[in-house]
């Protein structure tokens, strides 16, 4: 496995993640020594007094005294040279107590030979980030302190023996060099993929984050106009959507408007919200009724994307103030409201033909007209509002807005639409499943 060096700029953070996992597991391994021990002792004094000997404390007190210190310390100093330094005084304690066990109990070193040492050495570099150079060290260090052991038991232990375990303490090294420096290289390996992906990641959110702000700028703004007060509200599912809304007054006192709702989610229909934003400038540039100007944007979604699988509901209108009317058609959208004010009544404008992008040839020109009255509301909104879930599947509906309506119809519109859209989040529990926007129209 070929080496990967960590790039100066990413050294920081690949030892403050090393320097983490030091902390925590010479934390946890003082925590198991000292559990350990204090089992052993109250057990020994207990049940195994015949096998507790004075000359077992050196080790045990050694354990207990170095482990408490070691975890007094833990936030005495800050960086990975600081946690190596606690990680390799606790790896020379285990091999310290594997030597202290030699003269306890000579018969277990005479019959099993380097096993403690080791034990002891295997724990501590198998079980910490040790690299294949330090645990070069800790190998020699056990390898030197095993002389010891036999020293300390060389009336049990004879040459033979002594030198067996010296080659097999010398091949246990190697191993572990080996396998600290593979673990080593698969560790950076792991960290560098990890360090792109999340420089990809931070790119990318920073693209949506532009992308996210061009989109907003094509959302209009609320306004107020001596014929009408607009109110604005605009909450995508994800970091962008497929909700539209655009209005303009084509003329003194004519306001055209339109709410529009393409299928799916995310960056795929936010890039053509910003298509057919600039293909309903066009159209409203002609000043064309409601149902031309859906027909001409059905005609651009059948042209150029039909084939890809984009669907598209709109609502578009126009109220005319000279003589109080209001031309609607619908398109595949949720029927829309218009809340009549003094007579407390909802009026609903329901869809009147299909969605856009399926390919239907019909050349009909779908407009609709009604009256209004100063006073009067519009209440435009995409599907997200009124199938919007209850934790218990039940949707929001539309008699729950109609008795926000009512209830609420005295408010500003911009108050209208916030409280709407409080409402809409408290039943879905902020488990919103589809873009929400609201466009409402008070007419003064």
């Amino acid at each position: 496995m070929r080496d990967r060096a960590i790039p100066e700029r990413l050294k920081l953070s690949y030892e403050a993640g090393l320097g983490k996992l030091f902390y925590s597991r010479i934390n946890l391994f003082c925590y198991i020594v000292i559990t350990v021990f204090l089992i052993e002792i109250t057990a020994g004094l207990t049940f195994f007094r015949q096998i507790l000997s004075p000359n077992d404390f050196p080790g045990i007190i050694t354990g207990l005294v170095v482990s408490l210190v070691l975890l007094s310390t833990a936030r005495a100093g800050r960086g990975l040279l600081f946690y190596k330094i606690r990680a390799g005084i606790f790896s020379a304690l285990l091999v310290l107590i594997a030597i202290l066990s030699a003269p306890a109990h000579p018969g277990l070193i005479a019959h099993m030979g380097i096993t403690l040492v080791l034990l002891a050495f295997f724990v501590s570099i198998l079980l910490l980030p040790w690299s294949a150079r330090e645990t070069a060290v800790i190998g020699f260090f056990a390898l030197i302190n095993f002389v010891f052991v036999y020293l300390g038991a060389r009336t049990f232990v004879n040459t033979e023996v002594f030198t067996i375990n010296t080659v097999i303490m010398i091949i246990a090294a190697a191993i572990g060099i080996i396998v600290k420096r593979t673990e080593n290289l698969l560790r950076e390996k792991n960290f560098l993929s990890k360090a792109e992906i999340e420089e990809k990641n931070a790119v990318m959110m920073k693209e949506l984050d532009i992308a996210r702000k061009i989109q907003r700028s094509i959302i209009p703004q609320s306004m107020q106009d001596p014929l009408a007060d607009i109110a604005v509200t605009y909450q995508p599912m994800f970091y962008m959507g497929g909700d539209y809304a655009k209005f303009s007054f084509v003329d003194k006192d004519k306001l055209m408007f339109i709410v529009s709702d393409i299928t799916g989610h995310g960056v795929s229909s936010a890039l053509l919200v910003n298509r057919i934003h600039t293909e309903i400038e066009r159209l409203l540039n002609l000043r064309v009724s409601p149902g031309e100007l859906l027909k001409g944007l059905g005609v651009f979604i059948d042209r150029d994307f039909g084939k890809i699988g984009f669907y598209l509901t709109a609502f578009c209108g126009m109220l005319d103030f000279s003589n109080n009317r209001l031309v609607y058609s619908n398109h595949g959208h949720p029927p829309q409201i218009l809340m009549q004010s003094k007579e407390n009544n909802i009026v609903l404008m329901d869809s009147q033909t299909f969605l856009m992008g399926i390919g239907l040839a019909d050349n009909t020109v779908y407009d609709a007209n009604i009256a209004f009255k100063k006073g009067d509301r519009l209440i435009l909104f995409t599907d997200g509002v009124i199938e919007a879930k209850g934790p218990d599947g039940c949707l929001f509906g539309y008699e729950n807005l109609k008795d926000f309506a009512k209830e609420n119809i005295g408010l500003h519109v911009s108050e209208f639409n916030t409280r709407l859209l409080e409402r809409v989040n408290v039943f879905q529990q902020d488990n919103q499943t589809d873009d929400i926007f609201l466009l409402s129209i008070q007419i003064k």
